[in-house]
C-alpha cells in the first residue's frame, strides 16, 4: 500500500538530538531554502550567540560559527551565507553575504529599513523585503547593491501584516509577496497576495495563504509554458479554491 501513496515521508535528522535549543525552532531563526541546507540562529552553551548549518547533502554534517547576527540564510545550491544584523546608531538592517569556500565577501547592505523577509530567488539572487518595499539584490555583480522591485501594497503594506513568504518564477519577470493578518485578535487569520508583473508594472491583489510558479510542458517539442497557482480563501470563509 505504501509504494502506491504519492508522497511518503521519512525523518531526516532530529535537531533537539544534535543539542539545537527550543527557542531557536521559530519562524525567522530557522531556515530550509533547498534541501541541501538548514540554517540555525542559535545560542551557544555559554550564552554566546552561533550560527547552526546543516548540510544534508553531507551526512548532515554541522558546523557551529560564534556569530552576533540575529539570522542567517543560506544559499539553496552553494556554500553561501548571509547574515542580517542590527548596526548600533543605524535604523535598519545590516547585511553581509559570504562565500564560506573562498571566505570572499560578497555583498555588503546597509538598509534604511527593517528588513522584514528575506529569500534567495535564484543561486544569486537575494530577494529582501522591507518594511515598505521589495527589493532584489543581484550578487554576480561585485559592488551592487539592491534595487527596489515594487512597493508593498494593499493589505501587505500595513505594519501589522507578517510577510510570511516570496516567491519569483524562473525569468525574475512576476513576483509574489504572502502575508498574514488578523482582523479578531487571532481568532482567524487572513491571507493577502501581491502579485506584480516586473515588464508592466502592474499588480493585482488576491486573498490567499500560498502561492506558487512552475514551469510545465504543454505540448511535445514546444519549451516549457510559465505557471502561477494559489490558493484562494476570501475573508470570512472557510472555503478553499486552488486556482492554477
Amino acid at each position: 500500500l505504501a509504494a502506491d501513496l504519492p508522497i511518503t515521508l521519512s525523518n531526516v535528522i532530529n535537531l533537539a538530538d544534535h543539542g539545537i535549543t527550543a527557542q531557536s525552532f521559530r519562524f525567522g531563526s530557522l531556515t530550509i531554502e533547498s534541501d541541501k541546507y538548514i540554517s540555525v540562529k542559535d545560542v551557544a552553551a555559554d550564552g554566546a550567540g552561533q550560527v547552526v548549518v546543516i548540510d544534508m547533502h553531507h551526512d548532515n554534517l554541522m558546523t557551529r560559527r560564534p556569530m552576533k547576527a540575529e539570522a542567517s540564510l543560506m544559499n539553496p545550491s552553494d556554500n553561501i551565507m548571509a547574515l542580517k544584523a542590527v548596526t548600533e546608531g543605524q535604523s535598519g538592517h545590516f547585511v553581509q553575504v559570504f562565500n564560506l569556500d573562498t571566505k570572499d565577501k560578497l555583498g555588503v547592505y546597509q538598509s534604511a529599513d527593517m528588513i522584514m523577509f528575506w529569500r534567495w530567488v535564484t543561486p544569486r539572487v537575494l530577494a529582501l523585503v522591507s518594511q515598505k518595499d521589495v527589493m532584489h539584490w543581484n550578487l554576480e555583480v561585485p559592488g551592487s547593491t539592491p534595487e527596489v522591485v515594487f512597493q508593498r501594497g494593499g493589505k501587505l503594506a500595513d505594519a501589522s501584516c507578517q510577510i510570511i513568504s516570496y516567491a519569483a518564477n524562473s525569468a525574475l519577470s512576476w513576483c509574489l509577496l504572502t502575508g498574514i493578518s488578523t482582523q479578531d485578535q487571532g481568532q482567524t487569520i487572513d491571507g493577502n497576495l501581491q502579485l506584480y508583473s516586473i515588464d508592466k508594472k502592474q499588480q493585482q491583489l488576491l486573498d490567499g495563504h500560498a502561492g506558487s510558479f512552475g514551469n510545465v510542458v504543454v505540448s511535445d517539442g514546444e519549451a516549457p509554458s510559465g505557471l502561477f497557482s494559489f490558493a484562494e480563501r476570501k475573508p470570512g470563509s472557510l472555503q478553499t479554491k486552488l486556482h492554477i
